[in-house]
């Protein structure tokens, strides 16, 4: 058990890479109604790719330089330990670089334009999702990170 809880990170970058390889895969469709599209998708997966695995990576490092024991070190952060700032240091620069990008950069109407990338299930089915939800619900997503962060800064994960 300990060898998966170790080595968790390399579970991590390859369900983010499967994520990314099954929205490419739905992406084909709309890129074969509108091929003006493949640049944005290409560019889209790429950055998925590239900075949804920055967390995963510095847990590697820390699991395979020794500063950190397993997947747990990571949501006790009251250790102080260097490599835990930094995770928890890059989960909150990456939180910073995607509202800049869906407020100020025209992510959320990326989405928009590019759709398959996220959809949301209702009684009629699947739609793709609007500009609108994505700034509507991107507060929610973050805040409910801040929430995990403040619990993993203030429980005392030591004492059973």
């Amino acid at each position: 058990m300990d060898l998966l809880f170790n080595n968790a990170w390399i579970f991590f970058i390859v369900v983010t890479i499967l994520n990314g390889l099954i929205m490419k895969h739905r992406s084909k469709r709309y890129i074969s109604e509108n091929p003006g599209l493949q640049f944005g998708y290409d560019k889209y997966f790429k950055g998925l790719i590239f900075y949804g695995n920055i967390p995963w990576i510095i847990i590697a490092i820390g699991n395979l330089s020794g500063l950190t024991h397993s997947i747990f070190d990571y949501v006790n952060p009251k250790t102080m330990n260097p490599i835990v700032l930094v995770f928890h240091g890059a989960i909150a620069f990456l939180w910073i670089l995607c509202v800049r990008w869906v407020y100020f950069k025209g992510g959320a109407e990326f989405f928009e334009t590019h759709p398959g990338l996220f959809q949301k299930s209702s009684l009629s089915g699947k739609t793709n999702i609007t500009a609108k939800q994505v700034k509507l619900y991107l507060p929610l997503i973050i805040l409910s990170g801040i929430f995990a962060m403040i619990m993993m800064w203030t429980t005392d994960f030591t004492n059973p």
